[in-house]
């Protein structure tokens, strides 16, 4: 008995070093010969586990060429340059590898999988038939059946058939660079591999898991080759979007996708580009008429399943293909593309929005919506926003170091480092503009107003809903808000040099594509090299904007006093007759009302706290937005609807209601002292003046507010000693000067004064400046460093913010003097 550990393994595999003996012509053995038997099977699968070390390595004792391995051959063979050390075990292990990679044996292995496909169909039914059939009759097994069934070892027909599946699929995923690359270098196999994803797969069937591994396998064998071999497919798109119910594989093309970074292209973005994957998955999303049959149960569940796997699909592309600061895992992120940048697209805008939300049927006499496409449209929308939030696109080269530390990029800063076409030049890698999905949008915003108008059709024993319809479209309305707040979509000089690049990046595509149809006539591969070094931007005529650099309404500082406030009408003509997309949206907003639609769903509906926290954002948003851009005209709209009078009123019914938006009327009411707090209202408009000096807003705020933020800022646990008042609420202490409460008159300022007990809050950060030279930056950076009890020094914001009507040119210093008769300013008392 030998005891030494590098012992040939195939000893211990005595059936198949006898089969090995055996064996005279590589052509005569067949697949059968190798996987019926479960022993020999077995045996082999394991031998390959044991050698495949040993001939993957470099610099191993045994290293093979493949001599006459030709994608038309019927055969290979193998050479070896072994030591005479353990002649006999190479040899073997090369006669296993050897038979293994002949054409006919891996294209047999391949049909075994191939009839998997119908067999496990076949068995799927089989079992369904079987467990409707024991539910019916409702027989439980004996225990003489159950014992049978213990007893009974025998392999079946069903087991062995599995097991042979299994044999197949481990010999075409083992880890051997020598079988995966004989799959991947012979044409005729790989198609015959890549036939069996256009097969009748399911979700559920066995076949899949196993295809998925030999494919992962080959990609991490031989990407290149493989990406090759995709790239050809001229159906690729249509091969998998046709399985787009098949999870594994579907996520099996997102991997192929992921491989086509910017430092590292492969070309499958374009591949698939070309293939017209974007319209073809929005396609999927458009609604049938037999989606809309019945009103308490889906008719077509199968309908409903692809449009939410196409959904699920778009939004991963769109998380993967973020800008880099806003990636969720940085490694497999492929940052931003030309397929994101069809899906914004203004074709594609506008089938998402007249072809599938705004869809609307006539069923016995009442309207219905299509509230699954509405949902699947509005999550995309939401995922695109917000991995397209150029704000946070840091990455602006040289430019960069302007930014100061910022946590957010500027518009001085972006428009630099868009206009350098030398550090930045234009391509298919460009961060992704929003500005016309937000336009599109913004133009059918009465169209969305009209679905919120329609009445839900209420399930049984339901009579007022809110409605899937409602929620979906103001949580849409809710996220545009933001998209309009964006720096990129508040600047018409950026929009200006967006345009610029967009023409020059599609004549660099068209010159270079005409480069490489002009290239398959060239004799000489130099001559192919010379016609591609012949396209540059010198050669590529655009309509240049001559007005980019002219001095316009955007570096005009507005004038505003108590008694030209901001809000007038002179101002709002002013910004409609030409407003930058960002204003437009708000313009938008209140020509529609939704505004008005937002609020009363909030109190009508009591109890549905998501939608509650929908319009709280909304309202936060506005209270917090750009103050010198159109959002002010928000501000005043909401108080036009008369917010104060209606949390007054909401707040003060009886405490038996108890309504669930309670809470959020908190939250809203907060907002709302903060902006009064923070800004002189009756520079924006008198009539914020007439609601937050009523009696009724201060006794709310003495009363209700001041006690709620007491008892919310209270320790938890604290003694019984506390004094409560009849209500069952703590009495909150006012006199304690180390206690600042948000809005209580008596100790304003030092809630604006005292930077060590209060987070300091900086109107810059509230209201973005928008000129970006480093003198003013510093300034403002030392403002808050030198307030004093003065009335004139209080912590104050400059109306300058990135919006259309104003924004500083590249050159442009704005003095500190110019500025100082603009501002809105934190004041102790607002009658003063």
């Amino acid at each position: 008995m030998s005891f030494w550990p590098f012992t040939n393994s195939l000893n211990s595999n005595n059936a198949l070093s006898k089969y090995l003996d055996s064996i005279q012509d590589l052509q005569s053995v067949s697949v059968s010969d190798l996987i019926s038997d479960p022993t020999l099977s077995q045996e082999l699968v394991n031998e390959l586990h044991n050698v495949k070390n040993n001939y993957n390595q470099k610099n191993g004792t045994t290293s093979f060429t493949f001599s006459n391995i030709q994608n038309d051959t019927d055969s290979a063979s193998l050479s070896s340059n072994n030591e005479p050390v353990n002649n006999t075990k190479d040899s073997k292990g090369t006669k296993l590898i050897e038979l293994l990679i002949q054409p006919h044996i891996l294209n047999g292995l391949i049909e075994v999988l191939e009839n998997s496909v119908d067999y496990f169909k076949e068995q799927a039914i089989k079992e369904e038939e079987e467990l409707r059939r024991m539910i019916e009759e409702d027989e439980p097994s004996t225990d003489i059946q159950e014992e049978e069934e213990i007893e009974d070892k025998k392999e079946s027909f069903d087991d062995k058939i599995k097991r042979q599946v299994q044999a197949a699929a481990d010999i075409l995923s083992i880890d051997l660079w020598i079988i995966s690359n004989r799959i991947i270098e012979t044409e005729t196999i790989m198609s015959k591999l890549w036939q069996l994803i256009k097969l009748d797969l399911t979700e559920n069937s066995p076949t899949v898991s196993y295809l998925v591994h030999i494919l992962d396998q080959l990609m991490d064998t031989n990407s290149i080759e493989l990406l090759n071999f995709i790239r050809r497919q001229h159906d690729l798109v249509d091969t998998f979007l046709d399985k787009i119910e098949v999870p594994m594989l579907m996520d099996y093309f997102f991997r192929i996708i992921q491989t086509d970074k910017p430092d590292s292209p492969t070309g499958i973005i374009e591949t698939i580009s070309s293939q017209n994957i974007i319209i073809k998955l929005i396609n999927i999303l458009k609604p049938q008429q037999n989606q809309f049959e019945h009103e308490n149960y889906i008719p077509n569940h199968q309908l409903f399943f692809k449009q939410t796997a196409a959904t699920d699909f778009l939004k991963a592309l769109v998380t993967i293909s973020s800008n880099t600061a806003l990636a969720v895992v940085l490694e497999t992120n492929i940052g931003p593309n030309q397929l994101t940048r069809e899906l914004v697209s203004p074709e594609i805008i506008n089938i998402i929005i007249n072809e599938i939300m705004l869809v609307k049927v006539n069923i016995n006499g009442k309207v219905q919506t299509n509230k699954h496409g509405i949902n699947n449209c509005v999550s995309v929308i939401i995922e695109l926003i917000r991995k397209n939030n150029s704000d946070y696109d840091l990455n602006c080269g040289t430019y960069s170091s302007m930014l100061n530390n910022d946590q957010e990029v500027n518009s001085f800063v972006m428009y630099k480092y868009l206009k350098d076409f030398e550090q930045n030049p234009p391509g298919p890698r460009d961060p992704i503009y929003l500005g016309d999905m937000l336009k599109i949008f913004s133009e059918n915003l009465p169209k969305f107003q009209e679905l919120l108008e329609i009445e839900p059709i209420p399930p049984p024993n339901a009579s007022n809903i809110l409605g899937f319809t409602r929620f979906k479209v103001s949580e849409l309305i809710a996220e545009l808000l933001h998209c309009s707040n964006m720096i990129l979509l508040n600047s018409r000089k950026i929009k200006k040099i967006i345009n610029v690049r967009d023409q020059v990046r599609f004549q660099k595509e068209k010159q270079l594509c005409k480069a490489l149809n002009e290239a398959i006539t060239f004799p000489d591969i130099n001559e192919v090299t010379s016609g591609l070094d012949d396209v540059s931007l010198d050669d590529i005529h655009f309509k240049q904007p001559s007005n980019i650099e002219e001095d316009d309404s955007e570096d005009e500082e507005p004038s505003i006093s108590t008694d030209n406030p901001f809000v007038c009408k002179e101002r709002d003509d002013a910004i409609r007759s030409d407003p930058c997309v960002g204003d437009y949206f708000k313009i938008k907003l209140i020509d529609t009302t939704i505004l008005k639609y937002l609020l009363s769903f909030f109190f009508q509906f009591q109890f549905n706290n998501f939608y509650h926290n929908v319009v709280f954002d909304i309202i936060q948003q506005i209270f917090n937005g750009k103050l010198n851009s159109y959002n002010s005209f928000l501000i005043v709209e909401l108080f036009k609807l008369k917010l104060t009078t209606l949390i007054v009123d909401n707040y003060e019914q009886e405490p038996i209601s108890q309504a669930g938006y309670r809470g959020h009327l908190i939250l809203i009411s907060e907002e709302v002292v903060k902006f009064t707090s923070l800004y002189k209202p009756d520079l924006i408009s008198g009539i914020i003046l007439q609601y937050i000096n009523g009696k009724d807003w201060s006794n709310f705020i003495e009363n209700y507010l001041l006690k709620t933020r007491e008892i919310y800022n209270a320790i938890l646990g604290s003694s019984n000693d506390d004094e409560f008042d009849e209500n069952g609420e703590q009495e909150p202490d006012t006199e304690q000067p180390q206690k600042i409460i948000l809005g209580d008159s008596s100790n304003h300022d030092q809630f604006i004064n005292d930077n060590q007990q209060v987070a300091e809050i900086q109107v810059k950060d509230m209201s973005p400046s928008g000129d970006l030279t480093k003198h003013q930056l510093d300034d403002e950076d030392d403002i808050t460093d030198d307030v004093d009890d003065s009335p004139n020094n209080y912590l104050s914001g400059s109306l300058s913010g990135s919006s259309s009507d104003e924004e500083d040119d590249d050159d442009d210093v704005v003095d500190e003097e110019e500025c100082n008769g603009n501002e809105l300013r934190r004041v102790p008392m607002h009658n003063e």
